[in-house]
């Protein structure tokens, strides 16, 4: 394809190819055979080509959908989720700097599922503060009571690509709030009476976390998994 249709260049410019010395509109032909390939299913193809023909709406769109199942995998070298990471990366930052955006809705959704990959990642690379810290930011998720109503309210304008993930975001960050705890519950018996008690105030403060959370998959309109919500409940349990 890079000699015929030309070669997407590390700037997002387009490197002229053979049809560029036949053909005016080269964007029109590029933009077909883009639609033949994503017709065909052949989607990481298809992004190549809707990007040489300038087209970020198809770029994202389809990044979507290819990016969506694999998010909450484990990294692993040569892996499916690390070239498509990979991809995602370079093109956020060719759009980044060049000032491309998509469509609103693909837009955002496409840059939420980057966060949550880096969510995933941190969570399982075992460091559990930066995936919080991760998820905090990212207002997916209530992490007080006072939040819930908001958040489920927010949840509904999500695209199917962040709901089809939703299971295993719930369950990965009420595994943070337990291995947060157990860590707390950890702390040297010899610990002073203040310690003590700001220890104990963050155990209720965690305890209160994962009910917000609890309370959050039972009001979205939306069915997970079937073992999630009984999966969430028991690591609920295990914090009293």
């Amino acid at each position: 394809f890079d000699m015929l249709l030309g070669k997407l260049e590390k700037d997002g410019s387009r490197k002229p190819g053979v049809i560029d010395k036949f053909a005016g509109d080269t964007r029109a032909i590029i933009s077909k055979v883009a639609l033949e390939a994503e017709n065909k299913g052949l989607f990481e193809e298809a992004v190549r080509l809707y990007e040489l023909a300038k087209n970020p709406d198809k770029v994202l769109e389809l990044m979507n959908r290819l990016l969506s199942p694999v998010i909450a995998q484990v990294s692993a070298p040569q892996s499916n989720k690390e070239r498509l990471k990979n991809t995602a990366v370079a093109i956020a930052e060719r759009y980044r700097s060049q000032g491309v955006a998509a469509e609103k809705t693909v837009n955002s959704t496409f840059y939420l599922l980057l966060d949550l990959m880096t969510f995933f990642d941190e969570y399982h690379t075992g460091h559990v503060d930066r995936a919080y810290n991760v998820m905090e930011r990212l207002k997916l998720l209530p992490l007080s009571q006072d939040g819930v109503e908001e958040r489920v309210a927010a949840f509904r304008n999500f695209s199917d690509e962040v709901r089809h993930n939703l299971s295993e975001v719930l369950l990965a960050t009420m595994n943070i709030l337990y291995t947060q705890y157990k860590r707390l519950k950890a702390a040297p018996a010899g610990t002073p009476a203040r310690s003590q008690r700001a220890i104990e105030d963050k155990g209720m403060q965690l305890h209160s976390q994962a009910r917000a959370l609890i309370t959050f998959a039972g009001m979205i309109p939306y069915n997970m998994a079937g073992d999630t919500n009984a999966r969430l409940v028991q690591m609920e349990l295990l914090m009293n």
